[in-house]
């Protein structure tokens, strides 16, 4: 069930699967029905604006046993998907919020709990192309990268003596070019490449509307693979891709690739419970020279100052490097790799 946040431009969403036995304290009941409770009272004061509990229609119910046919529903009951949603053994959940850092923060608070797996934080604006909504948005001005012009705009992606230009249509995933760490990564993108770091293969986890990893390309990346878990946008990120002149060299998936050549930069921009559960895999996949140290780089965002030396932490031990770091507000990005000569840490400090 959700209320009317739903529907209002601008509102952040914090996606999520729940077990059936989630629990959030050993003084509370387990399963979702105390954990949507838990929520408000957690949450409620802090700007939560709605949830939505998840549905499941017949003929899922049916396929999972739920009910005995799809064809026989008893309307007098009442709504019947919640009490399908019940008995599924992992359901997916949003929560609503009016601003992005109350979105990430308890996006990080539910990362925490046993049995709750954030799938990621975006922004849900109006989808509508009326006059009005498209003057909501216009060029953006990335610090030490160049600039984001929206999609409908006339022009080409390309780098020139001012800087990159790329084109992101608003609204649909989490990467306008409006949010300081976007703009860290993308200023960090730009220096990796400037540095002569590799950019041959690239990944994008965690890519939203697909903008890091689409820079990287239009920087002359030959391969970028974008993973994100929100198959919806899937179709946005290769619209992106195809408006940037870059489609025959991004290739979006929900899941990592199996196998397959290491990647000369890898970028996350997402939140910092994910980074940390997920520092093996990315680590793994770095590219590494022959004497198996550390040849690639790893830029890592979506944090606050708290979130810094725990995730710093795991990638250290991981990579035996030392990140260089950047700000642009409350927000922080770290960046391993190899520290060619000349590089002076340029970027949003």
């Amino acid at each position: 069930m959700a209320d009317a946040a739903r529907d209002r431009p601008g509102t952040w969403i914090v996606e999520f699967s729940v077990r059936a036995d989630v629990a959030v304290g050993d003084d509370r009941p387990s399963g979702r029905e105390a954990f949507v409770e838990w929520l408000w009272e957690t949450l409620g004061e802090r700007g939560l604006a709605g949830v939505f509990e998840g549905a499941v229609d017949v003929e899922a119910a049916a396929a999972a046993g739920l009910v005995d046919s799809p064809l026989v529903v008893d309307t007098a009951e009442a709504p019947a998907d919640r009490d399908w949603v019940a008995g599924i053994g992992l359901g997916e959940m949003v929560c609503w919020f009016a601003d992005e850092l109350t979105a990430r923060e308890a996006a990080d608070q539910l990362a925490r709990v046993g049995g709750c797996e954030v799938r990621g934080v975006r922004r849900e604006a109006s989808l509508g192309r009326d006059e009005a909504w498209r003057d909501a948005f216009s060029a953006v001005a990335v610090p030490a990268f160049g600039r984001i012009l929206p999609a409908w705009e006339p022009g080409q992606a390309g780098v020139s003596a001012a800087g990159v230009t790329i084109f992101i249509e608003p609204g649909v995933g989490f990467g306008t070019g409006l949010h300081e760490t976007t703009q860290l990564c993308l200023a960090t993108i730009r220096t990796w490449h400037e540095i002569g770091g590799g950019m041959d293969r690239v990944l994008d986890f965690g890519a939203g509307s697909g903008v890091l990893g689409i820079a990287a390309a239009v920087l002359g990346a030959n391969a970028v693979d974008a993973v994100e878990v929100d198959g919806r946008v899937h179709a946005a990120i290769e619209s992106n891709a195809g408006r940037n002149g870059v489609a025959d060299r991004i290739v979006v998936s929900s899941k990592l690739p199996v196998g397959g050549a290491a990647y000369d930069l890898i970028v996350a921009n997402i939140v910092a419970e994910v980074l940390i559960n997920r520092a093996d895999d990315l680590c793994d996949r770095v590219r590494r020279d022959a004497a198996g140290g550390v040849a690639g780089g790893v830029v890592l965002s979506g944090l606050l100052a708290a979130d810094v030396e725990p995730v710093a932490a795991a990638y250290t031990a991981r990579l035996g490097l030392t990140p260089t770091t950047t700000t642009l507000g409350d927000w922080w990005c770290l960046r391993y790799g190899p520290q060619p000569a000349g590089d002076g840490g340029r970027g949003c400090r």
